[in-house]
């Protein structure tokens, strides 16, 4: 199961926006993006599976946590662009 990875603006949001989708039924969790992405302000992201993505995305925007970019998790658990 491929999954997707939704950078935050920082751990706290990234754990509150943990709590709000767990809430609403999906499973997600945090982990550390890599340093040498530049599109990233903080080395945090919420983990949801890819195929929630956009349903992630649309949760967390209307709750007020910001999303602008999201990567995936290649096959070896390292971080790509989405294709």
């Amino acid at each position: 199961m491929a999954n997707a990875l939704i950078a935050c603006r920082s751990v706290t949001y990234a754990q509150r926006a943990v709590r709000l989708l767990e809430k609403a039924g999906l499973r997600a969790s945090i982990r550390r993006l890599p340093a040498d992405l530049p599109e990233t302000s903080c080395g945090h992201a919420v983990r949801v599976q890819r195929e929630r993505v956009a349903q992630a995305m649309q949760l967390m925007n209307e709750a007020g946590f910001p999303t602008r970019t999201h990567f995936c998790e290649d096959e070896n658990g390292g971080v790509i662009k989405c294709p």
